[in-house]
């Protein structure tokens, strides 16, 4: 089949198909991906902007995470960035709190919480997140988007230069487009790596001492191509191919899950009339609906998983509504059993237990961050063997402190034996110092009488203190021969 055979190469998404027999002689219309023509050829989208309600909305939304994005490595908090993942001292800084690596509760508490609200999200209020939120929306729609319609033109204009000819006009708008998104892309990429390196430190080495950047170099390049390619040719595809999400949602939806549907009922059968027929229904099959939508789903053949939930369609269908004198909301926001008659119920079991882990996850992980300890001390097993009998008969064990400084300022730990009171500990370092928000490492030794130990366990009591006030009762359990001395177990 010739490319020029299949509609939307004449008309774009908007477009009614011809019948079966004259044009789809591959596949009919409803059994395609809408990412692809009938021969399977990629088909761009080219969607049409209609800047109604839900529009607006999600504009707004898009300006605040965008600047969000770029605020968020500039704006300094507790003489850090806001957000800034300190790789190379393995700590990350969010909003003047410090963490690190050591504090495992509260990243498994912070982890669970993200995951529980992906999951009561996704049950209660379907794509919305998708549509409104994502920044593989938020940034094609609002920004790569405009920027081409700015460059050539609305959807039909786009369409047409696509279906050119190389020449030198289209060569000089194309390269005219893609060095502007690359420029853009630049600028978003390095902004990203700040997030790890901070613009103090990234910017004046970028001025001066490039060279001293290579890796910085290496990834703003990497991701700023990985942009161009996302935004400015994956596009849709990224949602309806690459992105697991919308998988996801068959698990977590149910009847009463929020979702973008026609009303049916009210919808069929279609008329072209611009009065309402006695037995007609109200959709004029413009196919305005499908010529808005980002992922050129046509909604009036029921929920599908390319649909990401950016209700262009609902405001699309609206707008012809309301030019033809009839009631909105053929196509709205409802779920399931609203459309079958029934009433939609916001609160039902499912949700309700994903709302109450949700509030005891994030109450988890408030109450970890308001009682954080100035410091974390861990106790581990050092050395090659786990133990090892000295010729005086004790037995010595080896092992690491590793002291977390979580205050600003440095601080002196000192470390002593609670009991049994005739064990002896002796370390690489005393007192240990440890500068502000740094992490140390020191090496110890506890010698223990034998006679301490049964079936080859001792348990022993440390008291970690520190200048700042830190104080902190460890128990560990050391290792030793079984039975008494000369026997062989």
């Amino acid at each position: 089949m010739s490319a020029s055979a299949y509609p939307s190469d004449r008309s774009g998404p908007g477009a009614v198909a011809p019948s079966h027999d004259r044009v789809f002689d591959v596949a009919p219309p409803d059994e395609l991906l809408y990412s692809l023509s009938a021969d399977g050829k990629r088909r761009f989208m080219h969607p049409v902007v209609h800047k109604g309600h839900y529009w607006r909305i999600r504009r707004r939304i898009a300006a605040a995470l965008m600047v969000m994005f770029f605020a968020l490595p500039l704006i300094r908090v507790g003489g850090y960035p806001a957000v800034f993942f300190d790789l190379a001292a393995r700590r990350t800084h969010l909003f003047g709190t410090t963490f690190h690596p050591t504090e495992s509760v509260v990243l498994f508490a912070f982890g669970f919480a993200v995951v529980v609200t992906v999951f009561f999200v996704g049950s209660t209020f379907g794509r919305v997140w998708c549509g409104f939120g994502c920044p593989q929306t938020v940034y094609l729609e609002f920004l790569f988007r405009p920027i081409e319609a700015w460059i050539e033109g609305g959807p039909a204009r786009q369409r047409g230069l696509n279906r050119e000819p190389w020449s030198p006009r289209k060569i000089r708008i194309k390269a005219f487009k893609y060095g502007v998104f690359g420029l853009i892309a630049l600028v978003m990429a390095t902004n990203f790596v700040a997030y790890f390196t901070s613009w103090s430190a990234l910017g004046p080495g970028l001025l001066h001492a490039p060279w001293q950047w290579t890796s910085a170099l290496f990834t703003i390049a990497a991701v700023a191509g990985l942009i161009v390619f996302d935004f400015g040719w994956f596009r849709d595809q990224m949602c309806t191919i690459a992105c697991p999400y919308g998988r996801l949602q068959n698990v977590l939806a149910d009847t009463d899950t929020l979702l973008v549907a026609y009303d049916t009922a009210r919808g069929e059968p279609r008329t072209r009339s611009r009065e309402l027929r006695p037995g007609a229904g109200a959709c004029v099959d413009c196919n305005a609906c499908v010529a808005a939508c980002p992922t050129g789903v046509d909604i009036r053949r029921g929920l599908q998983v390319e649909c990401i939930g950016t209700a262009q369609c609902v405001d699309a269908c609206d707008e012809v509504m309301r030019k033809l004198g009839r009631p909105t909301g053929l196509i709205t926001f409802t779920s399931e059993r609203a459309q079958h008659g029934g009433s939609h119920r916001l609160w039902r079991p499912r949700n309700l237990a994903y709302l109450a882990l949700m509030v005891v996850a994030w109450g988890a992980f408030a109450v970890l961050i308001a009682t954080r300890a100035d410091a974390l001390v861990e106790v581990v097993r050092g050395g090659r063997e786990p133990y090892r009998v000295l010729n005086s008969g004790d037995v010595a064990n080896q092992q690491r402190f590793r002291f977390t400084n979580q205050l600003q300022e440095p601080q002196r730990f000192t470390i002593e034996v609670l009991e049994p009171r005739d064990i002896s500990l002796v370390t690489s370092e005393s007192p240990v110092v440890v500068a502000g928000e740094q992490v140390v490492t020191v090496n110890a030794v506890a010698t223990v009488p034998r006679r301490r130990f049964t079936d080859g366990q001792a348990n022993v009591r440390y008291l970690v203190t520190s200048d700042r006030g830190f104080r902190q009762e460890i128990d560990f359990l050391l290792l030793g021969p079984f039975g008494p001395p000369g026997e062989v177990r």
